[in-house]
């Protein structure tokens, strides 16, 4: 498989880019070499208010849609922060190879990311689903519901 595209813009709301550059801070000081591929994605986002991300781009808090490599079969997760991560089956954390590639990314646009083990595989992002927007209130997500404060 050939994976060798130029990188597909990324765009990152002001608060996923905070909360994700105090992430990447803390994980350097316990594992220099794992938050790298994240530390670059951020390096090269454009940065927007919340209010203005587009729809069409993957944000935390937000359910995409995506294939890997040439699989037929489309899959669909809650992109989360890993402090925020509880239902592993339905939720991938963007510290995670996968969730590093798939941030920022709108539909359509395809990004390669590296696993743990060295296996290449490019994502591709079909669509977005439901999205939880930060809008000042406290969102609290607990198994079997989410509710608002």
């Amino acid at each position: 498989m050939d994976t060798q595209h130029e990188l597909p813009p990324i765009t990152l709301a002001t608060n996923d880019y905070n909360r994700l550059l105090f992430t990447v801070m803390m994980r350097q000081k316990h594992d220099p070499q794992t938050p790298d591929f994240l530390l670059a994605e951020l390096r090269r986002a454009e940065v927007c208010h919340p209010a203005v991300l587009p729809e069409d781009v993957v944000s935390t808090n937000c359910r995409v849609i995506y294939r890997i490599d040439d699989d037929p079969k489309s899959r669909a997760h809650l992109l989360v922060h890993p402090e925020d991560l509880i239902w592993t089956g339905a939720e991938i954390s963007v510290t995670t190879p996968l969730g590093t590639a798939l941030l920022g990314l709108r539909i359509g646009d395809r990004m390669s990311f590296v696993e743990k083990e060295g296996q290449v595989h490019e994502v591709f992002v079909e669509g977005i689903g439901l999205r939880f927007l930060d809008d000042g209130r406290m969102v609290t997500r607990i198994p079997g519901g989410i509710t608002w404060a």
